[in-house]
């Protein structure tokens, strides 16, 4: 069974659900009916785990560009002592 990709706008949408969710879980937590609180924590994690995956991504690349930027320190440095 194959899936269907998901379009900009439906990935957009379904985002905006979890970030609702997320905060809903952070400001109304008495307020909720226990059904209730199992969906909002499970989108509330949903939307806790993107972000996480978005950190790591932009941190991987931030630590390649110093890893590149130190090799070519080296390669200069190595270049002056010989």
């Amino acid at each position: 069974m194959a899936r269907k990709k998901m379009t900009e706008e439906e990935k957009a949408l379904k985002r905006a659900q979890r970030e609702q969710a997320y905060e809903l879980v952070t400001k109304g937590l008495k307020y909720l009916t226990f059904p209730e609180l199992e969906e909002v924590i499970e989108l509330a994690m949903r939307y806790k785990k993107e972000k996480l995956g978005k950190e790591e991504l932009r941190l991987i690349k931030e630590k390649e560009k110093i890893e590149l930027q130190l090799k070519e320190l080296k390669k200069l440095d190595s270049a002056e002592n010989l």
